[in-house]
């Protein structure tokens, strides 16, 4: 039989062998972990391991230097751990770098100074940007700040003032766009289609064919305006109808209005041509103008003169200058081409630009019961004159022609 003595020293033996055993793995795992630490430390103390765990503060400001002409813009500051930092300057969106500078200063704090390319620079108005302090090892820190650079002086708007759109035809063949801008500024003119309309240095429009063009009208800026620009849309065609008798109407109504033309009498009397086609009777036939020029006209040349240089009606025209113009009977109307008999309508019914007609007169009617007329017989103001058409002379003509156009 064993004895109990020895069952004794058995147990204490074993129990020395697995205090032994764990002391062992205690110290392996000692070991490791010191192991461990002797790998990662360095990582962490190695060229300011501290700055890397340490958030950096930056301080910046942005200005501008001119020099020789050009302007160019830079950010100047300082951050508190400078070793191993990286200044970078990113747009505003953080999308495109557009400058980096190592600051390798010690440990403590350290002054940088980055320029910011000119293209990433808005000249007419505030740039955002964002500089950043990063670290060179170790543990990422940075700090993002922002900055608005704006403009010493801020450049002012300006507005181009002119029509939205030009119409020329034949009758309105120049035009003047009078265009000015707040600021007061010259302006520069160009024209998309010289074939349709030229445009001069002074804004003044001449029509030159059919068609569609688009005047730019530009004010290139100075130091106190940004620049400005606007368009117009010029339209080019032929004159319809209506254009052509208000044509017709305004031209009769100028002449009566100057009191230098007259019906005329004696020698100076005539009952054909025309005084701008130099075409009128005088003392002499196909008088041209000279000092014994005489600005007169007998009532059917000057109806006939008022569509050929108000309307511009190419056959009317040719007609003038050949002296002889609209008579009293319906074939000298139908030789033009442009011309209709309406019979004679209601008083109310007459239309502007309508001439009435009877055996030894005619007169043209433009609107709101009035005429134009040239009679008399006698050198006075009043021999070519706008008067009232009443029902009682409207019965003493007998037939109305209405003009049809070209």
């Amino acid at each position: 039989m064993i004895r109990t003595e020895e069952i004794i020293r058995v147990i204490i033996e074993e129990n020395k062998r697995a205090a032994a055993r764990k002391r062992r793995q205690r110290a392996f795992r000692i070991l490791i972990l010191l192991l461990v630490c002797s790998i990662a430390v360095p990582a962490l103390t190695d060229t300011g391991g501290a700055a890397a765990l340490t958030v950096p503060k930056v301080k910046a400001h942005a200005g501008r230097l001119t020099t020789g002409g050009v302007t160019r813009v830079f950010i100047t500051g300082s951050v508190s751990v400078s070793k191993g930092q990286d200044i970078v300057v990113y747009d505003t969106e953080e999308t495109r770098e557009l400058a980096r500078q190592k600051v390798t200063a010690s440990n403590g704090e350290g002054s940088f100074l980055v320029w910011i390319p000119q293209e990433a620079v808005n000249q007419n108005g505030p740039t955002g940007f964002r500089v950043c302090s990063m670290p060179a090892k170790g543990i990422a820190a940075s700090k993002t700040i922002r900055l608005s650079i704006g403009e010493s002086k801020r450049k002012k708007e300006q507005t181009i003032k002119c029509p939205a759109r030009l119409t020329l035809t034949n009758l309105k063949t120049k035009a003047s766009l009078k265009a000015r801008t707040s600021s007061g500024l010259p302006l520069t003119y160009r024209s998309s289609n010289k074939k349709v309309a030229k445009v001069d240095a002074k804004g003044r429009v001449r029509r030159m064919g059919n068609g569609r063009a688009t005047i730019t009208i530009r004010q290139e800026g100075s130091d106190k305006y940004k620049p400005a620009e606007t368009k117009i849309m010029v339209v080019s065609r032929k004159s319809n109808r209506r254009e052509q008798i208000d044509a017709a109407v305004a031209w009769a109504v100028k002449i009566a209005r100057d009191n230098s033309f007259s019906y005329g009498t004696g020698s100076g009397a005539h009952h054909f041509g025309c005084y701008f086609c130099g075409t009128n009777y005088g003392p002499r036939k196909y008088m041209k103008p000279s000092s014994r020029y005489k600005k007169t006209y007998c009532c059917n040349p000057f109806i006939s003169a008022a569509y050929a240089h108000g309307a511009k009606h190419p056959r009317m025209l040719a007609a003038c200058r050949h002296a002889y113009g609209i008579g009293m009977n319906k074939s000298d109307y139908y030789r033009f081409g442009c011309w209709k008999c309406v019979g004679k309508p209601a008083y109310g019914k007459l239309q502007k630009g309508d001439v009435l007609v009877k055996y030894n007169h005619v007169i043209m009617y433009i609107g709101r019961h009035r005429l134009v007329e040239a009679t008399g017989g006698t050198w006075s103001a009043g021999s070519i004159a706008v008067r009232h058409l009443s029902k009682s002379r409207y019965r003493q003509f007998s037939f109305v022609m209405r003009y049809t156009g070209y």
